[in-house]
């Protein structure tokens, strides 16, 4: 980033941690310059970018002050009652839990935009990595996954503090082939998983085609229901469990430490093993990034899951898995439904995390995202009605909208014939309960002529849909 961009950011995390409060004035560009060492050229251009933004308004003679943002409200959560055995294939007919759309729509699918992705240096890394290219490289890969891009991973992993070894990972077809032979792994057909809710569509998905049970443990503002799970796991009902932990698609909650260890150690205590959805876990808007739950697993039940998939280029579909104690099972399954990942593709991955072009997209990608929440946040509420919750992430790239009284699966088809794809909260569970909450995808720069397909005006029209169909 540029230095004004380093200047904005500080002040953005400092007002997401609100330690710059609403209604807080800003340090006076003078002092600006003296307290950061820069320009005041530097110091006024972060200021006019975070008012830009939305993140500070000014006030003639006054200075600059911290704007009001969206507030951190709760969601509609699962009640206790529904805390049930449920066959997901019983409702994906009419839930259309991951529905495929006859046309691309950047609000729909969650995915960074092309064009903020590094292609020019993926492209350096695919022609060096060909030009030196040997005969092995053409050959059938290592099933574990070739050892360059397993040791430039783990090294790229220990530097969050994540020790892991290159002879631990396996390198996968990405996030969701690793969980897919994770489940596989672990439990049958017939078994009955512990999922939070609501649950990213695309793992309901998985489960209903898997033919796989599950019972749905609530997530709310604090994170997963933790006495909920216990009583599941007492009760034997559960062979295993499927959770994202950090900027969970679609309400974008990370959960905290406390709980993340929490989870490791009630797998380790009733040895039923957690499988970690953590395709986001790099995104995070904040300085730091989150730990996976898999940081506290000391007994290897977690099974850790990951990817560079949603980060850096969804077409190289590469991920990995950290299984843990199932190390020799997991292995076993992949060997006998893969041959491996493409080679030359890991190659050029290895390449790219060697470089230190993927670590500096990484860094740039993740602020870039939080940005755009934040214009996205900003253009919902001030369009939308009074009473609709948007979510606060701080990390991910989607934002998920509750509007109390909302038919949002009726919204979704509403909204197609006019070429703008959103998913309705019904797709996020085998529960009656999220119909009035909808996902949209904020990977796409807020600007009306960024690209073809306009978002803004693509947001201003589906908030105008939501506002005629309640006045009915």
């Amino acid at each position: 980033m540029s230095k004004f961009q380093r200047l904005a950011q500080h002040f953005i995390e400092q007002i997401n941690t609100q330690k710059l409060p609403a209604g807080a004035r800003l340090p006076a560009l003078r002092k600006v310059t003296k307290q950061h060492q820069v320009s005041m050229t530097t110091a006024t251009r972060a200021y006019h970018y975070l008012q830009q933004t939305g993140w500070i308004y000014a006030r003639p003679q006054a200075g600059y002050f911290v704007a009001s943002q969206i507030q951190d409200t709760p969601f509609p959560e699962l009640s206790n009652i529904f805390l049930e055995q449920r066959d997901p294939k019983k409702f994906a007919p009419s839930r259309g839990y991951n529905p495929s759309s006859a046309f691309f729509s950047p609000l729909g699918t969650s995915m960074i935009a092309p064009h903020l992705l590094p292609n020019t240096g993926l492209q350096r890394s695919i022609k060096r990595v060909a030009q030196r290219a040997s005969q092995p490289l053409f050959q059938y890969p290592d099933i574990q996954g070739e050892m360059a891009l397993r040791s430039a991973l783990a090294e790229h992993l220990r530097r969050y503090g994540l020790a892991f070894s290159s002879h631990e990972l396996v390198i996968t077809n990405g996030c969701i082939d690793s969980v897919k032979k994770a489940i596989e792994t672990l439990t049958r057909e017939g078994d009955t998983i512990a999922i939070g809710s609501p649950c990213f569509s695309g793992l309901l998905d998985l489960l209903t085609t898997l033919s796989r049970q599950v019972v749905e443990v609530p997530i709310g503002q604090d994170g997963v229901d933790l006495q909920q799970f216990e009583k599941l796991l007492k009760q034997g009902i559960v062979k295993a469990s499927l959770f994202s932990t950090n900027n969970i698609n679609p309400n974008g909650i990370c959960f905290s430490d406390q709980q993340k260890q929490a989870l490791a150690e009630l797998a380790a205590r009733y040895q039923t093993p957690m499988i970690e959805d953590d395709v986001y876990f790099e995104l995070s808007h904040l300085k730091d990034t989150p730990l996976p739950a898999k940081y506290w697993d000391q007994q290897g039940y977690v099974i850790w899951c990951g990817s560079f998939s949603k980060i850096l280029a969804e077409g190289m579909r590469l991920g990995w898995c950290h299984p843990g104690r199932y190390f020799s099972d997991y292995m076993r399954k992949h060997t006998l439904t893969s041959f491996g990942v493409n080679g030359l593709v890991q190659s050029c991955m290895a390449e790219f995390i060697n470089t230190g072009e993927y670590r500096s997209h990484v860094h740039k990608i993740r602020y870039r995202m939080g940005q755009h929440i934040h214009q996205y946040q900003q253009l919902l509420a001030k369009q939308l009605p009074d009473n609709a919750k948007i979510s606060t992430p701080q990390g991910g790239m989607v934002l998920w909208v509750h509007v109390p009284g909302l038919d949002a699966v009726q919204l979704e088809a509403d909204a197609q014939p006019l070429n703008i794809d959103i998913r309705s909260g019904a797709g996020f569970s085998t529960h009656d309960f999220y119909t009035d909450c909808f996902r949209i995808n904020c990977g796409w720069p807020l600007e009306d002529n960024a690209d073809k397909h306009n978002t803004r005006q693509q947001i201003l029209v589906l908030c105008e849909l939501i506002k005629a169909s309640m006045n009915k």
